[in-house]
């Protein structure tokens, strides 16, 4: 029979395209499965369009058959409306009555006509100057209800919007009701959360910064409404936890599922920490890396499940689980499942967490040995993933589950010792195990995507298929057969749900890392992806735009964007005025730093030159406004302007002048950027180095010379040199 019917429904979608049969389309929507939104709504309301999270819609106007008619409506380029939103977009928008709504980075929220583009209102955070402390700085999207959307922020505030004016109706701190949840202890929020019955459902991220996980319910006002929150972890000195003070994780930082027939909660428990030095934190670690099942009104724990015990390679459950009905060996069961950074993936009995698949292998090599103290280990996938937090689909028709997938690898050197991992380590700070932070790169190693279909009947996988980039955002299905997917090289692909074949791609132009929004306003299908893509894979953070198709759209495609050469080889090299400029103020300079960019020293260098290979001039008094990135995909790096006797120092470098470095510079960021600015008020030879331990001594580091009064700027790049003036930069030597 289930050979059958999809037969049967592609003849259907053929005779709709070919005008023989209305198709219901837009207006008609099934409710026949828990979760999804009311019969004859084309919204989608929540993150995962049903609370189920499956990602399944089922409209039917856009098909195999006339797929090759869909393009471009328009685009929305939030950071062009806003230039101090940062770039990168790994939003994942709602559609509520014909209107979008995309989160950027900073946490600001946009309205969006669905059909014409035009930007209804546009919501900035106050206080929102410290969000540049962060590193991180993506923001997943908002929930809605009650006429309200819901918004996590960096600073651990939620905030109710009215969905209509996008005027601010409250905002309260979390940490007024979890006293430990505050940002300088290492919480930050990236999530969107999930609003269902009365209950604003929250995590929150910093598991790397050894916080202690939690989930917690709100009521539609910002009351707490459970007693307590579910901690993951237990508090700090006990059980695993007794032996660092500052050790811990399990943080939630995806969306949660819900399974809407029982009113139970299903939430992904991240890794814990130290990532990479276990024996800080003795036994299975339980509730970390798990599925935990909690009671909607109460917040009562029902079940849970680890999927890796004694986990020492950062592979997270993070993933947001989807919940459905599935024909399992023939006979229907209600299912949870979920993937995991180690690229492999589960099913659980819904009801009562008994497995029913455990470790099916979603990507092609899953191989991590043990970590050895003070020697290089390679592991497949890397701390990228496996699958990261891409979220899964769900065909019924087919009993498909699908998964997009990081085929990834690293190189990890564990700490030698307890001692060197925590030396001077005060809270908050990122808390790895592991000498090179969150690892390198394998030399000649170019990791890519991919994206499988797993059968639950059978509970192998249907197909598979490569991609050329990681595959961050997701997959979103469609009742009419159709994967689509947005890859790291920029490209909106759309898969035979059943065959793996690919229907159609379009170039958008700058890299994804979201999964596609499907609506529909009046009898028009509509599809949204956030353009833009994350600093950690394929070169990303580039853009912050949001861009929809529809049947009848432009089909005119875009120049792929830059992205990283195999084995992770230089871009092309910017000039030297790029680097160092003239700022708006007299006696200003802006320089920009940019770590990682490329692969001398193996990642360990700044702007592609490490070892003194750059050296940056300016006269004494100078104002130095840094703009400082890191675009490293796995491991964190810092910025320093110090003596030059920090070139030979392990760690805890100081700054030489008041402000010059990046904040919580012995931490450092895995992606982004942060700005820090200071007054070079001393003449004299100065260093800029990397203050992540070993990284200075293993050679990142350059020059910062700073000048006789008078004395023009200039820049230092290999063996040319460029003095910098206000019409540019001109090359002397």
């Amino acid at each position: 029979m289930r050979s059958t019917v999809p037969r049967l429904r592609r003849r259907m979608y053929a005779l709709v395209a070919a005008g023989l049969v209305v198709a219901a389309g837009a207006g008609t929507v099934s409710a026949s499965r828990g979760g999804h939104a009311a019969s004859g709504s084309g919204n989608w309301t929540t993150f995962g369009y049903s609370f189920d999270q499956t990602r399944n819609v089922p409209f039917t106007q856009i098909t195999p058959s006339n797929i090759g008619q869909l393009g471009r409506i328009f685009t929305v380029d939030m950071h062009k409306i806003d230039p101090t939103i940062p770039f990168g977009e790994e939003s994942y928008p709602l559609a509520v009555n014909g209107t979008l709504y995309v989160t950027t980075p900073f946490d600001h929220v946009f309205a969006i006509n669905g059909v014409t583009g035009k930007v209804k209102w546009h919501f900035k955070p106050s206080a929102i100057g410290p969000f540049k402390n962060f590193g991180l700085n993506t923001n997943r999207g908002v929930a809605y209800g009650a006429g309200k959307l819901y918004l996590l922020t960096l600073d651990m505030r939620i905030i109710s919007i009215n969905a209509k004016t996008g005027k601010l109706v409250k905002q309260v701190y979390i940490y007024k009701s979890i006293k430990q949840a505050r940002p300088e202890f290492g919480y930050y929020e990236t999530m969107a959360p999930v609003f269902y019955k009365n209950r604003l459902l929250i995590g929150s991220s910093g598991a790397d910064n050894g916080v202690r996980g939690f989930f917690m319910a709100y009521t539609p006002d910002l009351k707490p409404a459970w007693s307590a929150p579910h901690w993951n972890v237990p508090p700090e000195g006990q059980d695993w936890r007794r032996f660092g003070r500052f050790h811990g994780g399990g943080a939630v930082w995806m969306s949660p599922g819900i399974d809407t027939q029982t009113d139970t909660v299903y939430f992904s428990s991240s890794n814990p920490s130290p990532d990479f030095f276990a024996s800080l934190r003795p036994g299975t670690n339980p509730k970390v890396d798990a599925l935990i099942a909690v009671d909607l009104k109460t917040g009562k724990e029902r079940w849970w499940r680890q999927q890796l015990t004694k986990d020492e390679w950062d592979y997270d459950t993070a993933q947001s689980p989807l919940i459905y009905d599935a024909k399992v060996k023939g006979k229907t069961r209600r299912v949870v499942s979920v993937a995991t950074k180690e690229g492999v993936w589960f099913a659980y009995d819904a009801k009562t967490g008994q497995p029913i698949y455990e470790r099916v292998k979603v990507v092609d090599r899953v191989e991590h040995p043990r970590l050895k103290k003070g020697k290089p280990v390679t592991i497949y996938p890397s701390a990228l993933g496996g699958v990261n937090y891409s979220p899964g689909s769900y065909d019924p028709s087919l009993n498909y589950a699908y998964e997009a997938t990081v085929e990834s690898a690293s190189v990890l050197i564990q700490a030698k010792s307890a001692s060197q991992v925590d030396k001077a380590r005060v809270r908050g700070d990122v808390d790895t195990g592991a000498i090179n932070g969150f690892g390198t790169t394998p030399k000649g190693r170019h990791d890519y995507g991919g994206v499988a279909a797993i059968d639950l009947n059978t509970g192998k996988i249907a197909w598979k298929k490569k991609t050329p980039e990681p595959e961050r955002g997701g997959v979103t299905t469609t009742a009419t057969g159709i994967a689509f997917v947005g890859g790291g090289d920029g490209v909106l692909r759309a898969f035979d749900s059943k065959t793996g074949k690919l229907l159609w791609h379009f170039q958008t132009g700058a890299q994804i890392s979201s999964a596609p929004t499907i609506y529909t306003v009046g009898s028009k299908e509509y599809l949204a992806i956030p353009i833009g893509g994350t600093f950690t894979s394929s070169f990303g953070g580039i853009a912050t735009k949001v861009m929809v198709f529809g049947l009848g759209g432009s089909k005119k495609q875009f120049k792929q964007p830059r992205l990283k050469a195999a084995g992770g080889a230089a871009p092309v090299r910017q000039a030297g005025v790029q680097f160092l400029t003239f700022g708006n103020a007299p006696n200003t300079y802006n320089l920009v730093l940019q770590a990682a960019s490329g692969p001398a020293g193996g990642g360990l260098n700044f702007n592609g030159f490490n070892r003194g290979g750059m050296t940056v001039n300016v006269p004494v008094g100078s104002k130095i406004e840094v703009t400082y990135k890191n675009l490293a995909i796995q491991s964190p790096h810092s910025a320093i302007v110090t003596t030059t006797a920090g070139i030979k120092k392990l760690r805890n470098q100081q700054p030489a002048f008041q402000g010059s470095a990046s904040p919580r510079p012995q931490a450092g960021i895995t992606s982004g950027t942060q700005f820090f600015s200071f007054v070079a008020s001393k003449a004299g030879q100065y260093a800029i180095v990397c203050g992540i331990a070993g990284h200075a001594i293993g050679g990142q580091w350059d020059y910062f010379n700073v000048t006789k009064k008078g004395s023009k700027p200039t820049i230092k790049l290999g063996n040319k040199t460029y003095v910098v003036t206000k019409a540019g930069a001109k090359l002397i030597h």
